[in-house]
Parts: structure tokens; sequence; C-alpha cells
């Protein structure tokens, strides 16, 4: 097949250390080229556009049309008049110029493979304009995501966003979304039918990068004084639940074998959050890394014991540290309910906790600490499963079969239709 990804929001895919999205995108890209096809990335950065066939040469796109002339003359007058008279932004411009640059960059293509973002219909468009059928990939619930930071659209212009991003997620054929949460959100959220949006669960590098001998679960185990090292990777946002876990460890860390809590992300909250480990007497054994390349953490994660994923308040919990933590064998402790998070069986490749619950993570941090031997049967269950689950191979194999399959049902409808319309034109024929 060939394939365009696009990609209308702000993912850094050229330059490491990639984020969790950029990291995605890099290894989906990589795998289907590995198994034979042509896959062009189109995105916007930094506002503009660019394209690229291998993530490593990106080249500019203009979109003559729009980038000049009087269409872009006419494009400033009408974001002057909005800012003047605070009008509803419809991402207009953004949207056309992408669905253009589309037309334009990408012909012969049999899919469209978008990564969803708010209040980006571009890709839909382009769909629409082309004939060519259009897989969005759903990674959250987007406006949820603006309410938790504040910055959600209120009024018209709510209801305006809303409207447009309704129409680009009737368009799509299909609907892939990384988890049983985000899928049950974007159900209820869009009203759209259930067979057109499968769960796909994301992989992780870190099978690649770490071999089993290298994990420390897979070693020989530590004499009684040595230190059980916990780690955490990802943001400092409140629902991921940093606050609840500095709360947990500073409530058992008197009466707990030697710990040390390493904290690996960067982004907002995390000063907070280093300022808070100061309040509750934690400096000496809590580390904040920064921002670190899946290389750089590599090597931490199979030095540690504990693996934390303590959201709070979100409602999907598989994210993408549960498959680095499996895949580092760690003994992994994570918020959860309802059958959730469906990657981790609770007892056995992980110990799942009810969410914002501080008592629980207390409870199952210290339980962990004093059980070397429970904490390698779990971490050691964790990498073997994560093995048979979880490399970027088998999420990419998933994803294949499903744009196969939607490429497959819109040729088997272009030849229905083209048969009906013969069928019609040779009975006029005859008559």
């Amino acid at each position: 097949m060939k394939i365009a990804y696009l990609l209308e929001q702000d993912v850094e895919v050229r330059q490491a250390p990639y984020d969790g999205p950029g990291t995605h995108v890099r290894e989906v890209v990589h795998e289907l080229r590995q198994r034979g096809h042509q896959v062009r990335l189109l995105a916007r950065l930094e506002g503009r556009l660019w394209r690229s066939d291998d993530l490593a040469a990106f080249t500019r796109i203009e979109v003559p049309l729009l980038d000049r002339g009087p269409l872009r003359l006419l494009e400033r007058a009408v974001r002057r008049a909005q800012y003047e008279l605070q009008l509803p932004y419809a991402a207009f411009f953004e949207s056309q110029r992408f669905a253009r640059a589309c037309q334009q960059e990408l012909a012969g293509t049999d899919l469209l493979y978008e990564r969803m973002s708010w209040f980006d219909y571009g890709g839909a468009l382009a769909a629409g304009r082309m004939g060519v059928p259009l897989v969005l990939e759903c990674n959250g619930d987007h406006l949820a995501d603006l309410e938790a930071k504040g910055i959600a659209p209120h009024g018209w212009q709510r209801r305006l966003s809303v409207a447009l991003m309704n129409r680009a997620v009737q368009r799509a054929a299909h609907v892939v979304v990384s988890g049983d949460g985000w899928r049950d959100a974007f159900l209820q959220r869009w009203r759209v039918d259930g067979r057109r949006v499968t769960t796909v669960e994301n992989g992780t590098e870190l099978l690649r990068l770490l071999q089993r001998d290298e994990l420390r679960a897979f070693q020989e185990e530590p004499g009684g004084g040595d230190v059980v090292t916990l780690a955490y990777l990802g943001g400092f946002q409140p629902w991921q639940g940093v606050p609840v876990l500095l709360r947990a460890l500073a409530r058992i860390v008197a009466e707990a074998p030697p710990l040390r809590l390493v904290l690996i992300g960067s982004g907002p909250g995390a000063e907070e959050a280093r300022q808070f480990a100061e309040q509750l007497g934690l400096a000496n054994i809590v580390t904040f890394t920064g921002r670190l390349s899946q290389e750089a953490y590599a090597p931490i994660l199979a030095g540690a014991d504990i693996g934390l994923a303590p959201y709070c308040g979100w409602p999907e919990y598989s994210g993408l540290k549960l498959f680095d933590y499996k895949a580092a064998g760690l003994a992994v402790i994570a918020s959860g309910e309802q059958g959730r998070p469906r990657t981790l069986q609770d007892g056995r490749t992980g110990w799942i906790v009810p969410p914002c619950d501080e008592q629980a993570v207390s409870r199952a941090i210290l339980a962990l600490a004093r059980d070397s031997a429970l904490r390698r049967r779990l971490g050691q269950a964790a990498r073997i499963d994560a093995e048979s689950s979880h490399s970027w191979e088998q999420t990419t194999r998933q994803l294949e079969q499903i744009m196969l399959r939607v490429v497959e049902e819109r040729s088997r409808a272009r030849s229905g239709a083209m048969g009906r319309r013969r069928g019609i034109e040779a009975y006029e024929a005859d008559r």
C-alpha cells in the first residue's frame, strides 16, 4: 500500500529525544516500511508544512494557491477582522492549507492515516476530495484534556469546534484508539458505530534496547541490604498522579527498606513536584532526571525494581510507561479499575490499585519493597508477557490489518457502484 501518515499537530519527529507521540509515529512508520509499504509523512511543525519519505530528510512544502496571491491577502484580512471583532475561530485556513497540501503531495495514495488532534480537520477534507479512505488514530479525549488544562473552548467557539470535529470523525472509515478507556470515551462523545472503532495498544522500543540478562529481575537475587529503586516515567500533569505517589512514599519511607525514587520526565508541574518532594522531606531519596531519550532512560529502568503509574482522575490507564516498565522487567504498581489497564494482570504481571488512593499505593510499595522474590516474579512475568504482546511490530501488524480491510472495503464499494452504474446505462440503452 501507499500510505500517508498525517500530523496536523506539532509532534516532534525530526530530532531526539522524542516524546511519546513522536516515538509512536516513528516506530509505526518504520514498521510499516519494514513490511513493504510506502509511507509518506505529511506534518505541520512549528506552523509550517513538511513531508518526509524516510523520517531523516524533511522537505518544506508550499501551497502556492494559499501561500501567496489574493487568497493569502484575504486570509490576512479575515484573521485581522477575527482578532479585532473577537469572532469564533474555525481553523479554516489551516485546515484548507493542509488539505490542499495532501492533494498536492499525495497523488496515488491508497489510504490516509491521521493522528487525531483537536480542531484539525484538513485530513478529512483531503480524504473527501481525493476519494481516499481516512483512518483516524485517537490517543485520548482531546476535549477532556483541554478541560483538565483549563483551556477548553466555551460558548459559540465550543459549539463550532465540536461541530467541525464531529464532521471529521464521521467522515473517517475507521478509528484506532490506544486503550479501552479511550474507546469508551470516543464512542460516548461522538456516537459512532462501535464496529468502526478498534483498540490497538502501543508497543515499546525497550524490547529491542534491553536484553533479559541486563534486567535486574533476571539477575541474581540481591542481598537484603540493597536499595530498592522505584521508577516513574512520564509527565507531571495533575492526572499523572505524581503528588499521590510522593505522599504515598512519605507515608512508608521510615518503615521500608532503603528506597530511592527516580522521576524521569519534564514539562508543566515538574518544578512543583520537586518543591513538594522537598516539603515532604524526600529530597535525599528522590532524583529528577528531566527529559531523557529512550536510549538514556532504558538502563535506568533496567536497574530499577518497581515501576509506578499512579494515574488519578483519568479515563485510560494503559499509558506508554506501562509497556516500557514491562519490557524492563519491573514489578509494576498501576492505577486501574473495571479490568483496566488491560495490559496488566493483577498479581501476575503487576499490582493494580484504585486511582488516587495513596494508602493503596503506600501498601503496594511497602509490600514489594520488603519481598524481593515477589518483585522478581512479577518483573519476570511482565517481561515475558511484553515479549509476546508489546513489540511495535505487533502493534503495526494490527494497524496493517485494519488498513488493508479499509482499502479492500473501499475498493469493493467502488466496484459495486461502477457495476450499478453500468447496469443502469445498459438498461437505458435497451429502452
